[in-house]
């Protein structure tokens, strides 16, 4: 394992509890929403940066949900990748499923092939109660490369 730079600071949480948030704290803010989102969160200035990707917390196709693509794993990381060591806000609507496995597939790119299990060690550090949408992991680890190492890391813990 191989860390050239500083592990992002990351923060997990619900869509009630990212309005409250002093989002300025941050170096950008990632929102995750429900395709069906009556109330999305904006923010109104450029500072701090907010990326916005919209899919449903499934991992199968079902009815007219949304379902994640690869695209979405990549717009974040690469989102994270403006900061030489980030602080994110990372949010969806309950902070539980879809934002931690993003988080994961942040850290996991960040810290590189090899130490997925120091990346799932990160999340729990983060959002110890977190149940990573499996879609999203199983995205991630074929994003970056990883072969089913990311997904199985994940299992072990």
């Amino acid at each position: 394992m191989s860390v050239d730079k500083p592990v992002p600071h990351i923060q997990i949480c619900s869509l009630e509890a990212a309005r409250e948030v002093d989002i300025e704290a941050y170096d950008g803010v990632i929102t995750i929403e429900n395709s069906t989102v009556q109330n999305p969160f904006r923010i109104d200035t450029a500072n701090p940066p907010q990326r916005i990707i919209a899919f449903d917390d499934i991992t199968k196709p079902m009815d007219d949900y949304v379902l994640l693509g690869e695209w979405q794993v990549r717009s974040a990381i690469a989102f994270a990748h403006q900061w030489d060591q980030p602080s994110l806000l990372i949010h969806c609507h309950a902070g539980m499923s879809r934002s931690p496995a993003m988080a994961l597939a942040i850290f996991a790119d960040w810290l590189g092939e090899g130490s997925e299990e120091e990346a799932v060690r990160e999340l729990l550090k983060v959002a110890p109660l977190c149940t990573p949408n499996r879609l999203v992991v199983e995205t991630a680890d074929r994003v970056l490369g990883r072969e089913g190492r990311l997904v199985s890391a994940l299992e072990r813990f």
